[in-house]
């Protein structure tokens, strides 16, 4: 009997055990504190996965300009940035802030009009550059194709660790193979290939200057021989160009970029001067030499 009195005892605290359990596992998933924690962690991934804009130095050149200059514009986000390359001179440079795909743009103007009478204008793709992450500083040559309406390119690292000033740079636009010799050191370039001249001038320099074309029958042609001026301010481009078809004596020929190094002249801020009411003058590397006095004949 003892056992039947006591099994009503144990049944009621087992139930009352797990009536406590139950209130307790309907009161802790109701708190309200922890979804607003989950919800401010989405933003902060989609952030982290966003793809951060470019930031790079663009230098555009004509290889040879085309009968009717384009107008060009680099698209930076929403913007167009225009701008007006040279022929052969990569000096330019654009501060381009964007997608690593840079996309070039070309003024089109339609025969339609709108509704207030003028011509429709369009901006379409002219040609795209793809950006690595590690390229900051590029030279572009554009060569344009007028059938098409577009554009081909050739880029070349401009970085100062990939092309410091006083260096050279052969590159071979023929079906041949290149050698340049200069001041008896010489370096090869492979058909459609680049090479870069072991040295640095570290000063002006003129040298003996030869290019020759190896062909692929194993005939040497000489093609340049003369006496070239190098600098330690100017970064050299040296292109050997093919013309498939024309005269043996006329099929090779050679250009050449040079992208010069400018120094800005540091202007005086508050120039002393003298007792005699004469401001003092100072040379600048773009004056080439001495100041003239004040007063002083031209």
């Amino acid at each position: 009997m003892s056992f039947l009195r006591l099994l009503p005892a144990v049944l009621g605290g087992s139930f009352l055990l797990l009536g406590l359990a139950q209130a307790q596992g309907t009161r802790e998933p109701a708190a309200p504190k922890e979804k607003p924690a989950a919800r401010e962690q989405r933003p902060a991934q989609g952030r982290a996965n966003a793809k951060p804009q470019h930031v790079s130095k663009l230098r555009f050149s004509w290889w040879n300009a085309p009968e009717e200059l384009p107008e060009l514009a680099l698209q930076q986000d929403k913007d167009r940035i225009p701008f007006s390359p040279d022929v052969m001179s990569l000096s330019q440079v654009i501060e381009y802030h964007g997608d690593p795909n840079v996309v070039v743009l070309k003024k089109f103007v339609s025969a339609e009009v709108d509704k207030a009478g003028k011509p429709i204008v369009q901006w379409l793709p002219y040609c795209t550059i793809p950006v690595g992450e590690k390229e900051t500083d590029l030279g572009i040559l554009l060569f344009p194709d007028e059938k098409r309406g577009t554009a081909q390119t050739r880029l070349f690292d401009f970085s100062p660790e990939a092309f410091p000033y006083g260096t050279v740079q052969l590159v071979n636009f023929t079906t041949a193979k290149i050698a340049v010799s200069i001041d008896g050191t010489t370096f090869t370039a492979n058909s459609r290939g680049t090479a870069r001249y072991p040295k640095l001038f570290e000063k002006t320099s003129a040298c003996r200057f030869f290019m020759a074309a190896a062909e692929a029958n194993g005939e040497q042609k000489l093609l340049r021989s003369t006496t070239m001026i190098f600098r330690n301010t100017g970064r050299f481009l040296i292109f050997a160009i093919e013309t498939p078809g024309a005269s043996e004596d006329a099929r090779y020929n050679t250009a050449i970029i040079i992208d010069n190094l400018v120094v800005r002249p540091v202007a005086e801020e508050n120039p002393t001067p003298d007792t005699k009411g004469k401001a003092k003058g100072k040379a600048t590397p773009e004056a080439g030499g001495a100041a003239k006095p004040v007063g002083a004949a031209r």
